[in-house]
C-alpha cells in the first residue's frame, strides 16, 4: 500500500513539474494533425489530452481556435520553444521569415529562427531548453537556434552565458566545462571579443581554434583567425555581469533585476482589501473561470508567501490572510473558461493588519551602517563602491535587487553599476519574518 501512494505522489509531483510549451490550434487543426506536425512520435497525441480540457476526445474532428499546452518534452527539438525569463525597458522580437518587430514581455516563447532585439537602455534574459540563461544587454540583438549547433546568433550588441554556444560575428564560441562563464561581443566594426571570467571557451574562426581561460579574452577581426589570448581590458566590468549572471541563476532567470531598478516605493499604496479592486480589473471585458493571488515580501517574487486560487464567484476574504502584520508585494492573475491562465499584473504593494507609521521600517534600517557611499557623492566612473556593516546575522541585504554576501563579521562590499547624472542605490533589509527597510544613498556621476 505503502509503495503505491508513494508511486502516485511521485507522479503528481512528476505531473506538477512538467514543462509545457503553448500551441496554437489554426482552423481545420485536429489532435492528430497538430501531433503529427509537432511530436517526435505522433502516437503520443492522447498526451495532449491530461493537459487540456477539449471539447472532444476523438483525434479527427477539427478542434475550435485555442492554445494547447504540451509537454516540451515531446515536442520536436526544432520546435521546441526558449522562453524569455527577463525584460527590462523596450524589447522587441521578430518571428523567423517576417519583417515586423513587435513588443515582447515576460514569458514570451521564442523559437527557432526568431530574432531578438534590446533597445537602448533595455535588457532581456532567455531560457533555452536544457535551462541555460543568456543574458542580452542593451543595443544588442540576437537570433535564437534552440536545438541547432548553436544556441544563439549574436549580430550586434553583447551577451553574457555559461553552458551555450554562441555564434558572434564570424567566430564561435564553444565552453569547455561546466562552469564556464563569459562574455561575447559584437563590436561596430564587426570584430567579435570574447572575454572568459571563469572555466575555459574554445574560440573558432576560419577553421583555427584558441582555447581561452578565466580572465583572458581573445579578439577576432571579420573574415580573420582568433587573437592570441590576452588578459581582459576591463576585470571589473567582467566580474559585475558574472555577479548579475550568478544572481540569475539562483532565482531561475526570471526575477534577477536590472542594475539600475526603480526603488521601491516608501510608502504602501493602500491596505490588503485593495487586492479586491486588481481582481475587478481582471474582469472587465473577459470572462474568466477563476482568479490566482499570490503576495511576496520582495517586488521580484523569489519567495512566494501566500498562493490561492479562487473561483470566479468565490470573494477574496482578507481574514485568511495569515501573512504577520506587514507591507507585501501582491499580484493577480485570470485563469480563463479554458483553464489557462494568464500573466499577472504588476505587483502592487499593500499592507497587512499595520497602520501606517509603525515603524518596522526604522528599527531594521539601525541594524545597518553604511559606510559608502556617502549621500550626493561625486563619483567619475561607471561604478560605485557599496560597503558597510549588518549589525543583526539573522538579516538578509539586497543592493539594488542584487543578493549580497555579508562575511562573518557583517561586513559587506560590491560594485554598482550607474549611470549619468544622478542615480539611486538601494539597499533592502529584509528579516525572516518578511518585513523589510529600504535606505537610499544617492550619487552624482560627473
Amino acid at each position: 500500500m505503502r509503495l503505491v501512494l508513494a508511486c502516485v505522489l511521485l507522479a503528481s509531483s512528476v505531473q506538477a513539474q512538467e514543462k509545457l510549451q503553448n500551441v496554437i490550434v489554426r482552423p481545420g487543426d485536429t489532435l492528430w494533425s497538430i501531433a503529427n506536425t509537432w511530436l517526435d512520435d505522433p502516437a503520443r497525441w492522447d498526451e495532449i489530452l491530461k493537459h487540456n480540457k477539449l471539447p472532444t476526445a476523438d483525434p479527427t474532428v477539427a478542434l475550435p481556435g485555442m492554445t494547447l499546452r504540451v509537454p516540451a518534452r515531446l515536442i520536436k527539438a526544432g520546435l521546441r520553444a526558449a522562453h524569455l525569463t527577463f525584460v527590462v525597458n523596450k524589447v522587441t522580437a521578430r518571428a523567423r521569415d517576417t519583417a515586423a518587430w513587435k513588443n515582447v514581455a515576460l514569458g514570451a516563447e521564442l523559437r527557432r529562427g526568431d530574432t531578438l532585439r534590446t533597445h537602448e537602455e533595455s535588457r532581456a534574459r532567455v531560457k533555452m531548453l536544457d535551462q541555460e540563461i543568456l543574458s542580452l544587454e542593451p543595443d544588442s540583438m540576437a537570433t535564437i537556434k534552440p536545438g541547432e549547433d548553436s544556441d544563439m546568433v549574436l549580430s550586434r550588441g553583447s551577451v553574457f552565458a555559461s553552458k551555450a554556444r554562441v555564434v558572434v560575428g564570424g567566430a564561435k564560441v564553444t565552453p569547455k566545462s561546466a562552469d564556464t562563464r563569459y562574455s561575447a561581443t559584437v563590436e561596430p566594426d564587426l570584430t567579435a571579443r570574447v572575454e572568459v571570467y571563469k572555466g575555459t571557451a574554445t574560440v573558432s574562426a576560419q577553421g583555427h581554434s584558441v582555447d581561452v581561460g578565466a580572465g583572458m579574452q581573445t579578439v577576432v577581426p571579420p573574415g580573420l583567425f582568433p587573437g592570441k589570448p590576452e588578459k581582459v581590458k576591463l576585470p571589473m566590468m567582467l566580474e559585475i555581469r558574472a555577479q548579475e549572471y550568478a544572481s540569475s541563476l539562483t532565482t531561475g532567470g526570471g526575477f534577477a533585476p536590472d542594475p539600475r531598478p526603480a526603488p521601491p516605493p516608501r510608502e504602501p499604496e493602500g491596505d490588503i482589501t485593495a487586492v479586491r479592486s486588481d481582481i475587478q480589473v481582471l474582469k472587465i471585458g473577459q470572462p474568466i473561470k477563476a482568479y490566482h493571488v499570490q503576495a511576496a515580501a520582495e517586488f521580484e517574487f523569489r519567495k512566494i508567501l501566500f498562493d490561492k486560487t479562487y473561483d470566479e464567484g468565490e470573494r477574496f476574504q482578507t481574514e485568511e490572510v495569515t501573512l504577520p502584520p506587514g507591507a507585501y508585494w501582491w499580484r493577480v492573475s485570470a485563469v480563463d473558461l479554458l483553464g489557462v491562465e494568464g500573466r499577472f499584473n504588476a505587483p502592487h504593494y499593500y499592507t497587512v493588519r499595520m497602520k501606517r507609521g509603525d515603524g518596522e521600517g526604522e528599527i531594521l534600517a539601525e541594524m545597518l551602517q553604511i559606510i559608502s557611499p556617502e549621500e550626493n557623492s561625486e563619483i567619475g566612473s561607471d561604478y560605485a563602491r557599496a560597503s558597510g556593516i549588518m549589525r543583526d546575522e539573522r538579516l538578509t541585504l539586497d543592493i539594488n535587487g542584487v543578493p549580497v554576501k555579508v562575511d562573518e563579521n557583517g561586513s559587506f562590499s560590491i560594485t554598482v553599476r550607474v549611470r549619468y547624472g544622478r542615480s539611486s542605490i538601494v539597499f533592502t533589509l529584509t528579516d525572516p519574518k518578511g518585513n523589510q527597510s529600504h535606505v537610499t544613498r544617492h550619487v552624482l556621476k560627473l
